[in-house]
């Protein structure tokens, strides 16, 4: 993200959109109630799956939290990103082009795709690629 930011504060604005890029980060945003809940779903999704097993007792801890509304999460993708780092091969498929990540995506067994999707509703196999890469 950092980069994308600072190769358009160059094509953009030159050394002042860089100046502009440093520049300290704002406050972060409050989470909205439709992201806190969609957090909350992906979290229980998480949990009722056969990733959970794979969860360390921290992630484990931390999902339950944001599944029950203890803490407030700042989106969905912690819980996504945590089921997929289960699969094997995640790690190559997502550091990889787009096509790299479909092509070992579509190689899963559906009982392996099944909880990721259920994990992720509504999101296109791009949207995730692109939220993890």
């Amino acid at each position: 993200m950092a980069a994308v930011s600072a190769a358009a504060a160059i094509a953009l604005g030159g050394a002042a959109g860089l100046a502009q890029a440093q520049t300290p980060a704002a406050a972060p945003q409050a989470v909205s109630a439709t992201q806190q809940a969609e957090a909350q779903q992906a979290a229980r999704a998480l949990l009722a799956s056969p990733f959970a097993a794979g969860l360390s007792a921290a992630e484990r801890t931390e999902m339950n939290q944001i599944a029950k509304g203890e803490v407030v999460a700042a989106s969905k993708w912690s819980a996504i990103r945590a089921a997929f780092s289960k699969v094997g091969g995640f790690a190559k498929a997502i550091a990889g082009k787009y096509s790299d990540f479909k092509k070992w995506y579509d190689g899963l067994s559906w009982w392996v795709r099944a909880p990721l999707a259920a994990i992720s509703p509504g999101l296109t196999l791009l949207e995730i690629y692109n939220a993890l890469h």
